[in-house]
């Protein structure tokens, strides 16, 4: 019997160690779930220095352990035809994008995007920005000084006074997929002027034929630096930093960028001029960023995850971007005036803004050609934005 015990006590043994080989000791249960990753595709490295950006997805990371976020940089415009240009395959990976409010529209239209903002991904438009910022003219202290002026302008007379004292003045980027909205409609805007009401186009006020004939005075007495009408955002905020020109209309984000590159006393911001004692309400461009999730992602949850943690770091991303708050940074402080003096613009609120710039600038073009007057202008404007917006809603 002892014989046998032993040789069962052997035959068992071997029998263990030959599981603990094959399967391991410290085998799971059931297979751990593999950690997803979620492509976070982004222009704001562009705005943001990458170290903050990274900390924000650490932050996220140490809270949802098992979602990594990887940061895919492309730039607005690279995003901008990849996701509006025309009809096709698209090839930029993301589960999530950051948007410009002005696409929802169209995005919305295609279905081809789930919009994040306030904490909710929806089907609603986002009418409330993960960040915003408004568009200021952006002045070159020392061109000014030498020009003989101590202060910005405050007028579009006292404007014209200083691009007439001051070589390539205005740098503009037409050419950009924002360059009407940034660099035409914030003078029309600046006189109190809607170029939509209730879904329908103003255009033939007295208001926007006396900013369209100011505009052509402007090309007419070559105060748009040379090349201006077709360059893009790039080049405007090179030749501003440059000095080659001595004012441009820029969203406040490009405020920390500018400051990176001249320093703190090299320039200032201000409200765009209005027209000569105009005491109305005057409007402003704003710029806003939102988010997008991928319909098509295979990990939308945590995308939403990430999109709703993003949101709720609002007021952070805004600091980061100025690089201070209101009280402590000067050019947020003049910023949060010029917002609070005015009204943000909402004119073309579910409209397709893209294509109605694309009609502003045909006519205008036509109009800095000499082959057109101002309220020709406007009524050719009105016409066409008439016909588009009718076009859109019929679809």
């Amino acid at each position: 019997m002892k014989h046998v015990d032993k040789l069962l006590f052997i035959l068992a043994l071997a029998v263990l160690v030959t599981a603990i080989i094959r399967f391991g000791v410290n085998r799971d249960p059931a297979p751990r779930t593999k950690t997803p990753a979620i492509v976070f595709t982004q222009w704001w490295e562009d705005y943001i220095e990458k170290e903050p950006l990274q900390d924000l997805v650490k932050e996220f990371q140490d809270t949802h352990g098992r979602i990594n976020v990887i940061l895919n940089r492309i730039s607005y415009e690279d995003l901008y035809r990849e996701l509006l240009g025309a009809e096709g395959e698209k090839t930029v990976p993301g589960d999530l994008f950051t948007l410009d409010v002005l696409w929802a529209p169209e995005l919305m239209k295609r279905e081809t995007m789930d919009f994040a903002w306030a904490n909710s991904v929806g089907p609603q438009s986002p009418d409330t920005p993960i960040v915003s910022f408004i568009n200021v003219l952006f002045y070159n202290v020392e061109i000014l000084k030498e020009a003989g002026f101590s202060r910005p302008p405050k007028s579009r007379s006292e404007f014209i006074n200083m691009a007439r004292a001051v070589s390539g003045a205005l740098g503009w980027a037409l050419g950009s997929s924002r360059g009407i909205y940034d660099d035409v409609f914030p003078w029309i805007w600046a006189a109190g002027a809607e170029l939509v009401k209730d879904g329908k186009p103003a255009l033939n006020s007295r208001a926007v034929v006396e900013s369209l004939s100011f505009l052509a005075s402007l090309e007419n007495n070559g105060f748009i630096a040379p090349g201006g009408f077709s360059a893009g955002a790039e080049k405007k905020l090179a030749d501003f930093i440059s000095g080659r020109t001595a004012f441009m209309i820029a969203p406040s984000r490009d405020i920390e960028f500018v400051r990176k590159h001249m320093g703190e006393q090299a320039f200032g911001v201000t409200d765009v001029p209005a027209p000569d004692n105009y005491a109305g309400k005057t409007f402003y461009a704003a710029a806003g960023w939102t988010l997008g999730i991928n319909p098509a992602s295979s990990h939308r949850e945590e995308a939403r995850l990430f999109a709703e943690f993003i949101a709720g770091k609002a007021q952070a991303l805004s600091e980061i971007v100025m690089s201070g708050n209101r009280v402590q940074d000067p050019f947020h402080s003049k910023v949060w005036d010029i917002g609070m003096a005015g009204e943000s613009a909402r004119d073309f609120t579910g409209l397709p803004w893209e294509k109605l710039e694309e009609v502003f600038n045909e006519e205008l073009s036509i109009l800095f050609a000499g082959q057109a007057s101002p309220a020709e202008t406007a009524s050719a404007i009105q016409k066409r934005w008439e016909a588009v917006i009718s076009s859109y809603g019929s679809n």
